[in-house]
């Protein structure tokens, strides 16, 4: 991983033409200058040359950025800003440290699956036993915070049971093509078990022999954040569990964990590190460049969009895998919305650091969505679904997101092999 000690080549790169304002999602909701990537760049480069300090105002700045990657995809120099902007963050918290609760979720709840589960079960009650209710109507979450009500309205409804407790950790098939460790995410785990069980269903029916290995959070989180020591922990952590599993493939559901999965072998540099993220395969890429994809025979009638996630588009380079197997499902009518690689403001926990204006960002990708006349939008990445969704029902639209998996398991008809 880039270090600012040695960016400064990367810095005089920058030629200062503004194009990066053109994409940049927070520049187009706020107009502020800071907030873009030459500014960003500028503010760098006076920091090393010892002209500013690390000041919180230095430090709010370079947390306001999605890490989208649509500055670095649009440059015509190329100048890695979100790798800046983690360079700039993890000199932050080496200076200032990291929050309390940032700190102990880092070290404490992600590297720890009981502790996290445990979290999880806590969510779930909090969520189905009343006490949600009870919390709302009595207007407690306005009092504390006006703010904190918003955010708490983002969260998704946990599920019951998380998806690995539901699944066996070998998922056999007649006639095996191919044998893949499926890495889950948090997400999928613990709020969308049925994208989980969509993707065991979708690749068994073609031939993918699956198993589920002990895993942890990628570390993107923690990384984003600063603490890049626990996001090395991490990695060595699903480094070692996978290994064990003997695949030729390993397939993630979500596309920031797909990109930072591929960013192991950055962040480690080992050779264990690099045959692990070369391994690495968003699950769009294995049904269409390792497995001959086959849909079941059952129409889907629907007019649907398709919403690239950061992570995918640009951080990972897949594109028209997604948008190939939509076309492939019978009955869907596929229609390209404006800005689809546009980010939707979700970006890890940054739609619930800066709720406000992560959704007005969300609205501007409603809005096109909205202008297609779909009535479904179909996504690669959990973190994309519950912003979307979020969004969507603020908006009053009847519009249902959903992931590509769920989509492609619809086409089959349930009990049949």
């Amino acid at each position: 991983m880039e270090s600012l000690a040695t960016a400064s080549d990367l810095l005089n790169q920058c030629s200062k033409c503004g194009g990066c304002q053109a994409v940049c999602p927070l520049y187009g909701e706020t107009q502020a200058e800071p907030y873009v990537a030459r500014g960003k760049i500028f503010l760098i480069k006076n920091y090393l040359e010892g002209t500013i300090e690390l000041s919180p105002k230095m430090k709010e700045i370079m947390s306001l950025c999605l890490l989208c990657k649509a500055c670095v995809d649009n440059c015509p120099n190329k100048v890695p800003v979100d790798q800046l902007v983690l360079a700039a963050r993890r000199e932050i918290a080496k200076e200032r440290g990291i929050s309390f609760v940032r700190k102990n979720v880092f070290q404490h709840l992600l590297q720890n699956n009981g502790r996290l589960s445990l979290a999880a079960r806590m969510g779930y009650l909090y969520q189905h036993s009343g006490i949600q209710s009870v919390v709302r109507k009595s207007g407690l979450l306005e009092l504390i915070s006006p703010d904190l009500a918003k955010k708490e309205g983002l969260l998704p409804r946990v599920a019951r049971r998380p998806f690995r407790s539901q699944a066996p950790e070998l998922i056999t098939c007649s006639r095996p093509k191919i044998r893949v460790a499926y890495y889950t995410g948090c997400l999928t785990n613990y709020v969308y078990p049925g994208t989980g069980l969509a993707v065991l269903d979708v690749l068994g029916r073609n031939g993918a022999e699956v198993v589920i290995p002990e895993q942890w959070c990628c570390g993107i989180p923690a990384l984003a954040s600063g603490d890049e020591a626990s996001a090395v922990a991490l990695a060595h952590r699903n480094i070692e569990a996978f290994q064990k599993a003997g695949v030729d493939a390993i397939v993630t559901d979500c596309a920031s964990c797909g990109s930072m999965l591929h960013d192991y072998a950055d962040l480690i540099g080992t050779r264990e590190a690099r045959i692990f993220a070369d391994k690495v395969l968003d699950f769009s890429q294995l049904l269409d460049d390792a497995i001959d994809f086959q849909p079941g025979a059952r129409e889907v009638p629907v007019v649907a969009t398709y919403h690239d996630p950061c992570h995918l588009r640009r951080g990972q380079g897949v594109h028209t895998a997604p948008r190939k197997l939509i076309r492939a499902v019978p009955g869907v009518e596929l229609t390209e919305m404006n800005e689809a690689d546009r980010c939707c403001g979700a970006a890890g926990s940054f739609n619930l650091t800066y709720y406000d204006l992560s959704t007005r960002i969300g609205k501007r990708k409603v809005e096109n969505i909205r202008k297609t006349g779909a009535g479904l939008v179909v996504t690669g990445c959990p973190s994309c679904i519950m912003q979307l969704d979020h969004v969507l029902k603020l908006e009053q639209s009847p519009v249902q997101v959903m992931h590509l998996a769920e989509l492609l398991s619809m086409t089959y008809e349930k009990g049949e092999v």
